[in-house]
């Protein structure tokens, strides 16, 4: 389903899972949170192998 397709999709007739995060995405805490960890894992990636790096950040890790 393409996104064009959920954004005129009624609440409804969403999964559970997506209008969880729907929800979620509007979540100041909820993002900042995320941001972190995703901070976090690529910040224990390059420092465990930092001659990695490249893969790291193209994301072929």
């Amino acid at each position: 389903m393409s996104s064009t397709a959920l954004k005129n999709t009624s609440e409804e007739e969403l999964s559970p899972k997506v209008r969880e995060l729907r929800l979620k995405i509007h979540d100041e805490n909820y993002i900042n949170n995320a941001i972190q960890r995703i901070a976090v894992v690529l910040s224990r990636r390059i420092v465990e192998k930092p001659q990695n790096l490249k893969e790291v950040v193209n994301g072929s890790y």
